[in-house]
């Protein structure tokens, strides 16, 4: 490989990056690369179209609405988070999807980071 295609690839992945602060602004680039990856195996490799597990961290401005954010995460995972943090930090093991991630960051303004990890299953790590 040249020293021009490793040019490429580095000006092709700071793209991402930028796509995903643009479209993504609260979520760990790390955790979409993550799911994106996953998502392409499992597309190579015809497994099942029911997203992978993680555990996903949410953390909010101090002061919000603890009831509120936790039926709001109950309503769009079927998971209860557990509160820590005097309610600001919320974490939940889910089936987790881009399309899930756009939700959190447009329903709600007191959502500051998104940031989470492959499970694998229901039961963690």
């Amino acid at each position: 490989m040249s020293t021009s295609e490793l040019q490429q690839i580095r000006m092709v992945f700071q793209g991402l990056q930028t796509l995903y602060q643009t479209h993504l602004p609260k979520v760990d680039p790390a955790l979409i690369h993550n799911l994106l990856v996953r998502e392409l195996v499992k597309t190579s490799k015809n497994t099942s179209s029911l997203p992978p597990f993680y555990i996903v961290e949410i953390r909010t401005v101090k002061g919000t609405d603890q009831e509120m954010m936790k039926s709001m995460i109950f309503e769009k995972t079927g998971f209860l988070p557990s509160i820590t943090e005097n309610g600001t930090h919320y974490v939940a093991n889910m089936r987790l999807s881009l399309e899930l991630l756009k939700e959190f960051c447009e329903s709600q303004k007191d959502i500051v980071k998104i940031t989470g990890d492959y499970t694998g299953g229901i039961g963690g790590r």
